[in-house]
């Protein structure tokens, strides 16, 4: 029998509510108006190139990166720029959006992308590493896992950081989420092209693409894809939260361990999530800009949960248009997964490159309970998949004196949730060590 390979310690196993995984990808229409965020990355802002008044084309650069942890803004579609103000995004950041008035609404999304998207001509063997970094910095691809980190950075590793092995990540263990499971079903010889782009930059690095065993049908899809090629595995991982963790997947995979305050590459690594290996492939094979990606909508509210292309800057509220939401039943709305995701409040706000889910519950979903008091059972510990000792860490926190040895374990944290998922008590674990974070981060 194969022993599936999994991260030590800690990790959970919540209901998965993977409601839309049979359903197949569906693109939207062109809204009548987008609001494309200035700030949808890691790293220094955005400076915007255009104006109230501008008129702009499909694939435009809207706004460029101003150094090199940056990415470029396009625009997704043709189309007039209203006004360039603060607006809030989903999880409660204020930051500069453009508002693009848009030429095509209601007209299909999928047909303007495809209407001129003729694949180059692309020889693997002919491109440099520079030239597949210099195409992707272009087309302002960053992290599509959540993080929202550079892509080129990401492939540019400093001096002295040699890379031996590329993990693949399409583990998606998220509650809810579907997107990279359908990414994987319906794209895959796309996904294994980028992903020899990114073999080419690393010298024909071994890959290895981790994908949990409650997908057996992408398993499949990607090894068929991969089958006449040297140097690209399929490994299946035990389905566990977190599973999808940089941090995490190297310790299933390659049973290496990143050091306290490292970094994947500090172990010869670099990570990248399935959507945007795909992003990778549009960009080298297409010239296509990051304007668009794979949306998750579920949720209880929800009569049937889908993936839905939608263009950067769709406003929420037209997502519930199209899936029949009533705004005034629902309770909770997370973009993202329930896990890791952050609860947002306005229906106005628009979906960026790193959104993978639009979650919509009634008040059922909506917990009453208060925070009581620890009772030193230990569970969070136990689930922690960093080892932390959770419970001693938030007391720290909230008693404010967080001492200097403390301060690396709470810096460790990767949010995860799994601690509050396990407490008994309801403690909000996972918020305090988050204001812990921000406590040390002031500090210094």
């Amino acid at each position: 029998m194969l022993q599936l390979k999994t991260f030590k310690p800690g990790g959970i196993h919540p209901p998965q509510q993977k409601l839309s995984a049979d359903t197949p990808i569906v693109w939207a229409e062109v809204p009548s108006q987008l609001l494309i965020p200035v700030q949808q990355h890691i790293g220094k802002p955005c400076r915007v190139l255009v104006k109230k008044g501008d008129a702009v084309k499909r694939g435009d650069l809207l706004a460029e990166s101003s150094g090199f942890i940056s990415s470029n803004v396009h625009a997704p579609v043709d189309g007039k720029v209203q006004k360039i103000m603060r607006f809030p995004l989903l999880g409660g950041q204020v930051h500069d959006v453009i508002q693009l008035t848009c030429n095509e609404a209601g007209a299909s999304y999928r047909d303007i992308i495809l209407q001129d998207k003729k694949e180059n001509e692309v020889d693997i063997d002919a491109l440099t590493a520079a030239d597949i970094r210099k195409k992707i910095a272009a087309a302002g691809i960053v992290g599509m896992g959540g993080a929202g980190f550079p892509t080129h950075v990401k492939l540019t590793p400093p001096e002295g950081k040699e890379i031996d092995t590329l993990l693949i990540n399409g583990a998606e263990c998220e509650p809810y989420i579907t997107a990279d499971h359908r990414i994987m079903l319906e794209r895959s010889v796309e996904i294994i092209k980028g992903i020899r782009l990114l073999q080419t930059i690393f010298d024909g690095i071994p890959v290895f693409i981790g994908i949990e065993d409650n997908k057996p049908d992408a398993i499949q899809a990607m090894n068929e894809a991969v089958r006449q090629l040297d140097h690209i595995d399929v490994v299946p991982l035990k389905t566990q939260y977190p599973q999808g963790g940089e941090k995490q997947l190297i310790k299933a995979i390659l049973g290496r361990e990143v050091p306290s305050k490292g970094l994947p590459m500090d172990v010869g690594v670099v990570v990248q999530n399935v959507a945007t290996v795909l992003a990778v492939y549009n960009a080298v094979y297409y010239d296509h800009a990051l304007t668009e990606r794979v949306v998750t909508v579920s949720g209880n509210m929800v009569e049937k949960p889908g993936n839905i292309v939608l263009p950067v800057g769709t406003p929420v509220s037209f997502v519930m248009d199209k899936f029949n939401i009533a705004a005034d039943k629902v309770r909770l709305f997370i973009s993202g997964g329930p896990m890791m995701g952050r609860t947002s409040y306005s229906f106005e706000s628009p979906i960026t490159k790193t959104t993978s889910a639009l979650l919509f519950f009634d008040q059922s979903a909506v917990l009453q309970r208060e925070e009581n008091p620890c009772i030193r059972c230990g569970n969070c510990i136990h689930a922690c998949p960093m080892g932390l000792a959770v419970a001693q860490l938030t007391a720290m926190v909230i008693a404010n004196g967080i001492s200097p040895s403390a301060k690396e374990s709470i810096l460790d944290c990767i949010e995860c949730g799994s601690c509050s998922y396990v407490c008994p008590a309801d403690r909000r674990l996972v918020h305090w060590m988050r204001l812990g974070k921000n406590i040390i981060r002031r500090e210094n």
